[in-house]
């Protein structure tokens, strides 16, 4: 059985022996994903084990016996497989929250952050160990993001990533006012802001100057998008705050907010937005050699000879 690591609740776990039944969620536009979904699906079955697809991905794929919606999915699968870069991974983390199952990814993609098994020759062997019990589950926080409109929730979104509050393409700036846990923080004129797990801190918050975070550590990430003001900085608060941002009124810019960059909302001037820990967590099975600081420094460079 994968140990689960440790995390406000323990109950986490996964063992491999138990599972029956895996949803395949794969990224359709990735180069030879049909014959790694064939390739896969023959692998569970010589198991014994049902792998179940999306309908309009088992259309596509030629494989109408596996055909289910996506809540049967998270409702019956034991293990959801996420088949293409880290945008798949996201989506399918945020499927399977809600229903605590646990997700594996397998890297079809270019950067390949989140997912665990490689493609091409070694995919095979690496899922074997991984199903042998050659994993270990890690347990990653999530933010839970809503729009207030008058006074009632407008939206709501689950991100595993980050929560943006930005411009459109042709905005002017945005003087977001952003409070955490009531306590006014911010009022300068910026691009937007980012509101980030540790998971997401290695994505858009990094590349706006936020810092990385340690998965493990459960911290709420702030960093604001080309702020006009050179005293504007990151903040790192603890995950029990809310973070408030609150829209000015209605000036026809286009501003938007985003969840883990894949699910949106168009907003509203007078509209608030708050972010907090969501009350579910990602599962993510992950390699017992592939730490965080591997993959710093694999996927990052930081050991690159100079």
């Amino acid at each position: 059985m994968c140990p689960a690591s440790r995390k406000r609740s323990e109950r986490a776990s996964f063992d491999p022996k138990s599972v029956r039944c895996v949803g395949l969620l794969p990224a359709l536009h990735k180069r030879r994903i049909g014959a790694a979904v064939r390739d896969v699906v023959h692998w569970f079955r010589r198991r014994d084990i049902c792998c179940l697809l999306p309908d309009e991905r088992a259309s596509a794929l030629s494989m109408p016996d596996l055909a289910a919606d996506l809540s049967r999915i998270a409702d019956e699968a034991d293990l959801l497989l996420a088949m293409g870069g880290d945008g798949t991974f996201l989506a399918t983390a945020r499927l399977a929250a809600p229903s605590g199952k646990p997700v594996l990814g397998v890297n079809l993609g270019g950067f390949g952050f989140l997912a665990a098994i490689p493609s091409g020759a070694q995919m095979l062997e690496t899922l074997a160990g991984v199903m042998d019990g050659g994993c270990r589950l890690q347990n990653r926080m999530m933010l839970q993001a809503r729009v207030l409109r008058r006074g009632e929730q407008a939206a709501s979104f689950l991100a595993l990533n980050d929560v943006v509050v930005g411009k459109g393409a042709f905005s002017r700036l945005l003087r977001l006012k952003t409070s955490i846990s009531g306590e006014p923080v911010s009022d300068f004129p910026a691009d937007g802001i980012i509101v980030a797990t540790p998971t997401g801190s290695t994505g858009y918050s990094l590349s706006a100057g936020g810092p990385v975070i340690d998965p493990e550590v459960r911290v709420i990430i702030v960093t604001p998008i080309c702020a006009h003001t050179l005293s504007a900085r990151t903040l790192v608060v603890p995950p029990s705050r809310v973070i408030e941002v609150a829209l000015p009124d209605a000036r026809g810019d286009e501003v938007n907010l985003t969840a883990d960059g894949q699910e949106g909302f168009a907003l509203r001037g007078g509209d608030r937005v708050d972010v907090r820990e969501a009350s579910v967590s990602a599962q993510i099975i992950t390699l017992p050699n592939a730490t965080f600081y591997s993959k710093l420094r694999g996927k990052l460079g930081w050991g690159s000879p100079r």
